[in-house]
C-alpha cells in the first residue's frame, strides 16, 4: 500500500522539533565558526610571467645561435629554465633567510623541511609562454617577500642567461680568430723557411721580390734602423748568396730541385676570407650583444604581480560557516529519524500490543484539555433561548 507523504505533514513535523533542530543547527554553526579560527591560517601570494617568443630567437645572431620556433619547444625551455632556479641550493637558502628552517638539525631533518618548503610552490604553465608560481605561508608578510623575491630570481636567471649564451657565442669566435691569425702567422713563418732552405732559384727570387717590396713599403713609415728592416735586410742579403752560387754554378748540377717544398695555392686567400667572415660574426654578436642588454628586461613580462595576502587561503569562514549549517541540517535528519523511526512510540506500542493479545487496536482515547472551560461553554448553551417543544403545546 502506497502511503502518501503531505508537505503539510511535513511541515507540521518540522515545526514539532524546531527547537531541537536550531540547538543543533545553532552549535554546529558555533563550532564550525570558533573552529576557523583556531586553526592556523594558510597565506598565497602568486605571480604570473610570460617569456614573448623574440626572447628565443634573433635574426642577428641565428646562424651562430639558432632561435625557436615551436610553441612546444619554448614552454618546455621555460619550464625547465624555472626548475633550475628553484634548485635545492635556493631552496635551502630561502628556508634560511626567512627562519623557516630549524637553526640545527641533521642531514635527514634538514631533507624534510627541504620537502616541505618546496611542496608550498607550486609552479606550472598556464598556457604558450606564460608561468605562474604560488606561494604559500602561514606568515603573510613572509609570502609576499619569498614571492616577490622568486620572481625577481626567476626573471633575473632568464636575462642572465640569456646574456651569457651571447656572450659565450662572442668569446668562441674572438677564440676562432685568434686561432687563425695565429696559424696564419706561423704558416707564413714557415713559408719564408722553406723558401730560404729550399735554395730553387724560381722560389728564391719570388721571395727576394716580396721581401724588397716589404723593404720598400716599410722604410715609408720607419727608418733603415728598424729592427723589421733590418731583418729583411739580413733574409735578403742570404737569398742573394745563395742566387750567387746557384749563377757561378757550384753545385748546380749536384742539386735536385724536384722534391723542393711548395707553398700551399691559395692558402692565404682561404685564411682571409675565413678571417673576414668570422670578423663579420663577430661584429653582428656585438650588436646583438648591445641590443639584448638593453631588451632583455623588455621580453620577460609580467602579467601579475605579488600581492601582500590580506585574507588567508585557509580557512575561509564563510566556507566554515556555509559547511556548519550543512552538518547541522545532516544531524538534524539523523536526529528527526531516530526519534520518528528508530524510537517506538505509545501508539506503536499499543498497536504490537494488541496484536499479540489478537486484539483489536481501535485508537487512542480522546485527550480532554481544559475540563472547565468545557463546562463553562456548555452551562452558556444551555442558557441560550430554546425552540419550543412542539409536544408541549
Amino acid at each position: 500500500m502506497n502511503e502518501k507523504i503531505y508537505i503539510k505533514d511535513f511541515i507540521n513535523k518540522l515545526m514539532t522539533y524546531k527547537k531541537s533542530i536550531a540547538i543543533i543547527m545553532g552549535s554546529s554553526l558555533f563550532f564550525l565558526i570558533n573552529l576557523s579560527f583556531l586553526l592556523p591560517k594558510s597565506y598565497r601570494s602568486d605571480f604570473e610571467i610570460n617569456v614573448y617568443s623574440k626572447y628565443f630567437k634573433n635574426a642577428i645572431i641565428s646562424e651562430v645561435i639558432p632561435g625557436m620556433n615551436s610553441i612546444v619547444e619554448m614552454t618546455q625551455t621555460i619550464d625547465s629554465m624555472i626548475k633550475e632556479v628553484m634548485n635545492d641550493e635556493y631552496i635551502d637558502e630561502l628556508g634560511m633567510k626567512y627562519n623557516i628552517y630549524s637553526k640545527t638539525g641533521d642531514d635527514y631533518s634538514r631533507a624534510l623541511e627541504r620537502r616541505r618548503l618546496r611542496e608550498q610552490f607550486h609552479m606550472y604553465s598556464t598556457g604558450g609562454q606564460s608561468y605562474k608560481i604560488t606561494f604559500s605561508h602561514s606568515n603573510p608578510k613572509i609570502t609576499y617577500d619569498i614571492s616577490k623575491e622568486v620572481l625577481a630570481k626567476v626573471r633575473n636567471h632568464f636575462i642572465d642567461s640569456r646574456i651569457e649564451m651571447i656572450e659565450y657565442a662572442k668569446k668562441s669566435i674572438l677564440k676562432k680568430l685568434e686561432s687563425i691569425n695565429l696559424t696564419k702567422q706561423i704558416t707564413d713563418d714557415e713559408v719564408a723557411s722553406n723558401a730560404l732552405a729550399s735554395k730553387n732559384p724560381n722560389v728564391l727570387r719570388s721571395e727576394l721580390e716580396k721581401i724588397e717590396q716589404n723593404i720598400s713599403a716599410l722604410k715609408k713609415q720607419f727608418n733603415i734602423n728598424h729592427p723589421r728592416i733590418i731583418k729583411l735586410q739580413e733574409r735578403k742579403e742570404t737569398i742573394e748568396n745563395w742566387l750567387l752560387e746557384f749563377n757561378n754554378g757550384s753545385d748546380a748540377e749536384s742539386r735536385d730541385f724536384s722534391e723542393a717544398p711548395l707553398l700551399m695555392a691559395g692558402a692565404s686567400e682561404v685564411a682571409n676570407n675565413i678571417t673576414s667572415k668570422l670578423y663579420i660574426k663577430y661584429n653582428d654578436v656585438n650588436i646583438a650583444l648591445d641590443i639584448e642588454k638593453k631588451s632583455l628586461p623588455s621580453y620577460i613580462g609580467i602579467i601579475e604581480a605579488p600581492q601582500i595576502p590580506t585574507t588567508p587561503l585557509f580557512p575561509k569562514k564563510r566556507i566554515f560557516a556555509s559547511l556548519g549549517l550543512v552538518i547541522g541540517l545532516v544531524f538534524s535528519f539523523i536526529y528527526i529519524f531516530y526519534l520518528e523511526v528508530m524510537v517506538v512510540s505509545p501508539e506503536d506500542q499499543a498497536e504490537l500490543l494488541a496484536k499479540r493479545l489478537k486484539a483489536t487496536y481501535i485508537g487512542p482515547f480522546p485527550r480532554i484539555e481544559n475540563l472547565e472551560t468545557q463546562v463553562v461553554a456548555s452551562e452558556n448553551y444551555s442558557s441560550v433561548e430554546r425552540p419550543t417543544d412542539p409536544l408541549s403545546l
